[in-house]
């Protein structure tokens, strides 16, 4: 029987990334004993079961701030299943779970692991050899973890055959905006005049809204869909149009004035053969225990950038506070610190250096403004922005590291001084007796 322990942190990629590489037949949690939210650990079964159906999860409440107490509690856990079966993994959790885990594990011999997140690879603490490379992940697996359920598309995506004409439209869109968000206006007056499976549209062309003011058709806007293969059969008469939507889904494209930035970017993510997955109006129930099915704020565009996900909030107008705070909460909500954030804007936020782009650098999100939707190596852009952001995350992580043995280097210096400690034998000895 192999045996995984675990150290719980609130990250859910250092909780999912061991357990679905390693392949144990049991998973130990130890947590801070003041956690009251045991879905959590019903939620990592949930995750686990997918790829390991006979999979045994456990969580052990602990003191947290007692690195004696850890010590005993990872211990108990390698005799009662032989440390032999066991291996400790330390990559999550606080630094006083790494101390005392360390500590249980030079007393009972068990194997001692840490995945680096980074280089994706599980080592060998004590040799620094590697064990093997991670998994991949999917954004199942994230959604899983946190308790959390995919409830659909709220568009469904384009196949690639159709990926050139609606980078071709929206494009045209984007460049005569006015005209568009009028002709919009007149498209979705018009449909909700009629049944919704209704194809055939046959309108005066100007026609007045439910609050009396009167919109009406661009004839260029609607020729160019006719062009693109979104409508058919186009009559431009002095007081009359008529057409015919191509399909279902060309009508809920034509009708809908923001979803052709989300359907531009979800384009040009595809069709760059770069991320492993790509998603489009992502709606997620975070709660799937609350006796309710509710989906919660859609996502625009969700993507697997090699096991992190990149969350995508597409706005056809400027950036607002409200729109940056959105985004950071999805992100935070179901990747945490390992995720990326980026905001596709139709404005000149980034180019103007606005307070919006300034607070959105603040909260370590990415931005695309108008200048990079409208540019034709658009796909390279937006590739080279998530690539740019995952090396952010590499230096943050590197200077946190780099803080970190500071301090210790720090702590440790002072521990030889008033201990008058000569050598690591004695240091061992000291912190042994912790």
């Amino acid at each position: 029987m192999k045996v995984l322990i675990e150290y719980y942190d609130k990250d859910v990629l250092k909780n999912i990334v061991a357990p679905l590489t390693l392949k144990p037949d049991v998973v130990v949690y130890l947590h801070d004993k003041g956690m009251t939210d045991m879905n959590a650990f019903r939620s990592l079964k949930t995750c686990f079961e997918k790829s390991m159906p006979h999979i045994k999860v456990e969580n052990i409440p602990v003191d947290i701030r007692s690195v004696e107490g850890l010590r005993k509690a990872t211990c108990r856990v390698a005799e009662r299943y032989g440390a032999a079966n066991c291996t400790l993994e330390m990559t999550g959790g606080s630094e006083l779970m790494m101390i005392a885990g360390y500590k249980a594990g030079s007393q009972t011999g068990m194997q001692m692991v840490h995945t680096d997140l980074v280089e994706r690879r599980i080592n060998d603490v004590e040799t620094d050899e590697k064990v093997c490379d991670t998994v991949q992940l999917t954004l199942e697996n994230f959604l899983d973890a946190k308790g959390a359920e995919l409830m659909g598309e709220s568009h469904r995506p384009p196949q690639p055959e159709r990926y050139e004409p609606i980078r071709k439209m929206a494009q045209f869109l984007f460049r005569h905006l006015k005209d568009w968000k009028t002709t919009c206006s007149w498209l979705q007056t018009v449909a909700s005049r009629g049944l919704p499976h209704e194809m055939t549209i046959d309108s005066p062309r100007k026609v007045t809204m439910k609050n009396g003011r009167e919109v009406w058709i661009v004839d260029e806007v609607l020729e160019e869909f006719q062009r693109n293969g979104f409508i058919e059969n186009l009559k431009l008469e002095d007081n009359k149009v008529s057409f015919r939507f191509c399909s279902m889904e060309d009508k809920t494209y034509c009708i809908s004035y923001g979803v052709w930035l989300e359907l531009h970017v979800y384009v040009a993510a595809a069709s760059s053969g770069v991320f492993d997955d790509v998603k489009l109006g992502t709606m997620i129930d975070w709660d799937i225990y609350d006796g309710t099915r509710m989906g919660g704020n859609e996502i625009d565009v969700v993507l697997m950038d090699d096991s992190l996900p990149v969350f995508i909030s597409c706005k056809l107008r400027e950036a607002d506070t409200a729109a940056l705070n959105e985004l950071l909460i999805g992100k935070k909500r179901l990747g945490g610190w390992f995720s990326k954030g980026l905001i596709a804007t139709y404005s000149k936020e980034k180019e103007e250096k606005t307070g919006t782009y300034l607070r959105c650098k603040e909260l370590g999100l990415e931005m695309l403004d108008e200048r990079d939707i409208l540019a034709p190596d658009f796909s390279d852009r937006l590739v080279e922005q998530s690539v740019f952001i995952r090396l952010q995350f590499d230096t943050d992580l590197l200077l946190s590291l780099g803080f970190f043995f500071f301090a210790h280097f720090f702590v440790f210096s002072t521990i030889f001084e008033k201990f008058h400690i000569q050598d690591l034998s004695n240091l061992n000895i000291y912190l042994f007796h912790l």
